[in-house]
């Protein structure tokens, strides 16, 4: 964690005006109160917002007016900040009707724990033609200790979303929950459905399952039969949500967009709902199996924008109509491109925390052999081994904070947007120009302005 200059010597001066029998205690406390909202914002850097509503949390009552009086001979705008801790404050209410591991300020894993698939379809994150061997269940052990024990000791907690391929095909798949289950660490699954049947389901649910994530990438059965690669896929889809439903499971129905979907967004949006689970829809990546069937399912620069449009209505107008809940959370999570500017404090509480890429922010991936992803999805650029490496040390490398910080080249870097959308999807500009630090080919938006 780091601090913003001037808000280090912001907190320096306040903690010198502390009374000499206190502050032993409060500095030490207004600390690590600050790190914890800076964390809350899925944010790195400590800003002067999270110092003074630290202040307020930890100040008792009978003491708030003299906090206030020593901030304002130090030049600081009190009232913005009183206004803006209401403002988190309710944020937080609103978080509170979901599960944890969905809160900011957890780091959220894909565990590649297997390329082995009984689906075959046309965007897969693996590559299907190639099964490389697997880590052992100690390995994948060793591997969360690792992940768990650094992040604890930076006041956050990992998600570890058992991935593939399809990972219920692992042998040791109840081994795995079963441990996390035990330990309490935050987890989930991510599964097209097929072997997802009421006593697996069950088996989750006793095991502290966080959440799941079933596929369904169409509401027209032919056309999921396409994407997906096997028949009866969306009813498949549709039995694994019910199942997890019916056990109590929080679930997330994930939908890839592509040529052949993009026109059945709001039909999908409603299908999902209706079911009872909660739409996440995202835009293809261009790798693996995605990059080699990409002209029959690649998005065009008019697609993305027509998608963008979809997540605005649900994003941005649901806040600016008072709607929060968890779909415009959902919806708001990993948004990119993001080219909006929140009109006030209250919309950029409501945002901050999730739009933008968020590579080496909240989300990495772990490769079938320890490999460690920026992001989620699989890269060409990988950051260390996790078998080898520990987290805190992939985390200090120059590379992963350059990531983490948005650093980008091409006309991402001179962008007015790139503090919230951070250049769009880094695994597709990747893919598409070689670099991870390239501008996002399929943006429209035509800056001529300096940031």
């Amino acid at each position: 964690m780091e601090w913003v200059l001037e808000v280090r010597h912001l907190f320096e001066k306040f903690s010198d005006k502390i009374p000499d029998a206190f502050r032993p205690v409060v500095k030490p406390m207004l600390f690590e109160t600050a790190q914890k909202k800076c964390i809350e914002r899925n944010a790195n850097y400590v800003n002067e917002a999270d110092l003074i509503t630290a202040l307020f949390d930890i100040t008792p009552e009978p003491f708030k007016a003299e906090a206030v009086n020593t901030l304002r001979e130090l030049g600081v705008s009190v009232e913005k900040y009183i206004e803006l801790k209401e403002i988190r404050d309710q944020h937080k209410i609103d978080w509170s009707g979901i599960g944890k591991a969905f809160h900011p300020g957890n780091y959220n894993f894909n565990l590649y724990i297997t390329d082995r698939c009984n689906q075959n379809c046309l965007h897969c994150a693996a590559d299907s033609r190639v099964h490389r061997p697997e880590l052992s269940t100690e390995q994948w052990i060793s591997i969360i200790e690792n992940l768990e024990s650094n992040l604890k000791r930076q006041g956050r907690r990992g998600v570890y979303i058992w991935f593939g391929g399809e990972p219920t095909i692992r042998s040791d798949i109840r081994e795995l929950i079963k441990y996390c289950g035990d330990k309490d660490y935050y987890q989930a699954i991510a599964t097209n459905g097929i072997l997802f049947d009421e006593e697996f389901a069950k088996f989750c649910a006793d095991n502290k399952m966080s959440h799941v994530f079933v596929s369904l990438d169409s509401v027209n059965p032919e056309k999921a039969d396409r994407i997906r690669g096997v028949k009866g896929a969306l009813e498949i889809a549709k039995r694994a949500i019910h199942n997890a439903l019916s056990n109590g499971l929080f679930v997330v129905a994930t939908t890839t967009v592509m040529k052949h979907n993009i026109d059945e967004l709001e039909e999908i949006k409603s299908y999902v709902e209706e079911l009872g689970a909660t739409p996440y829809i995202r835009a293809v990546i261009k790798q693996r199996n995605a990059a080699q069937n990409w002209d029959e399912i690649g998005l065009t620069v008019e697609d993305y924008k027509k998608f963008y449009d979809f997540r605005y209505k649900y994003t941005m107008e649901d806040i600016r109509n008072g709607k929060m809940g968890i779909t415009p959370m959902c919806m708001t999570f990993d948004m990119v491109p993001f080219m909006e500017h929140p009109s006030n404090d209250k919309e950029l509480t409501s945002i901050e925390w999730g739009v933008g890429c968020q590579a080496c922010r909240s989300i990495s991936g772990i490769d079938i052999n320890g490999d460690f992803f920026p992001c989620d999805y699989p890269s060409s650029l990988i950051l260390g081994n996790i078998l080898r490496d520990g987290l805190d040390d992939i985390m200090n490398s120059q590379l992963f904070k350059d990531i983490r910080d948005r650093k980008r080249v091409g006309k991402c870097a001179t962008c007015h947007h790139i503090d919230l959308c951070g250049g769009g999807c880094r695994v597709h500009a990747e893919c598409e120009t070689g670099d991870f630090f390239e501008s996002f080919s399929y943006c429209w938006h035509e800056n001529e302005h300096a940031k």
